[in-house]
């Protein structure tokens, strides 16, 4: 009589204003989820030491009650929980549909009803340096690297919000070359940086101005690819045989300089092994730490060790 009582007073409620369906899952008078039981048994659950190297970690199952592993940061989710297929998102993360995956959807011509899949996304987007020293983008990838030491190790922790100030980090080097006289060469190098290196070419250890001393040199450097990367470019057209020697992309900020070094073959068009080695051989990458003022260019996102 009592439970009767109680579902009229709650429809008469109802009426009023509308209760979110959170509420009586905690009521208990509706199921958590389809196939979910009234009380949690955590005998059925899955044995708990399965779950201790979860990569992203735990989160309770869609019914609230066994632990299992959530997924990680870009990973599919269920953007409806009932759905139980990929899974639940890790702590601190959100399952969200991509803006570019939301408008292929309501885009899309397709005849068969399909929903956008929806990813895992860090619910805060905070650039941060740990203690080990390196860059991350927010703290979910810090998580996912606390999760992948082994035990033992030390747990790096947030030093301070912002990219770790440091030397340059050439992360991709120019290519020694060998080219037809007459084609035209190209050398690039993606340089890592906090605060925001400049880049400058050298050929054979001396340098190359902008506009460059050579016609038929042209240098050019921008943002990117990635967050806190520079890429610069020194592009050669119509080789010639002068143009032969090592070129060198040097980065440099306040906390130091780096610099890799490739080496330009040109080869005659008459040369019969030209066709045999047009081929790319190993770079050199050198630091030289290098003391300064502790400048920061301010505006310019730039950052080391991006992972």
């Amino acid at each position: 009589m009592a439970l009767k009582e109680a579902l009229l007073a709650l429809l008469l409620a109802l009426c009023v204003e509308p209760v979110p369906v959170e509420f009586l899952q905690n009521m208990a008078i509706v199921p958590r989820q389809p196939g979910c039981t009234q009380v949690c048994q955590p005998d059925l659950c899955p044995v708990a030491h399965l779950l201790q190297r979860c990569p992203a970690g735990r989160v309770r199952d869609a019914c609230g009650c066994c632990w299992e592993c959530g997924n990680a940061e870009g990973q599919f989710c269920d953007a409806d929980p009932a759905a139980g297929f990929y899974g639940r998102c890790a702590e601190g993360l959100r399952c969200r549909v991509p803006p570019r995956e939301r408008a292929r959807f309501l885009t899309s011509a397709a005849e068969e009803e399909e929903t956008p899949k929806a990813v895992c996304v860090c619910a805060k987007h905070e650039v941060l340096c740990a203690t080990d020293g390196k860059t991350y983008e927010n703290k979910c990838q810090l998580r996912s690297a606390q999760r992948g030491l082994a035990q033992g190790e030390s747990r790096p922790t947030v030093a301070h919000y912002g990219p770790c100030r440091s030397k340059p980090v050439i992360t991709i080097a120019p290519q020694t070359s060998h080219m037809l006289e007459g084609s035209d060469a190209v050398f690039v190098c993606e340089v890592s940086s906090y605060p925001l290196a400049t880049v400058h070419w050298r050929k054979d250890g001396k340098n190359i101005f902008r506009p460059s001393d050579d016609s038929n040199i042209a240098t050019q450097a921008r943002r990117g690819p990635q967050r806190f990367e520079l890429t610069g470019w020194l592009q050669i057209q119509s080789v010639r045989p002068d143009d032969e020697g090592v070129y060198t992309c040097a980065a440099r900020n306040a906390f130091g300089e780096a610099s890799a070094s490739a080496r330009l073959q040109v080869l005659w068009k008459e040369s019969q092994t030209a066709s045999d080695e047009m081929k790319t051989k190993p770079y050199s990458i050198i630091d030289d730490e290098e003391d300064g003022e502790d400048e920061d260019y301010e505006g310019h996102s730039s950052g080391h060790m991006y992972v």
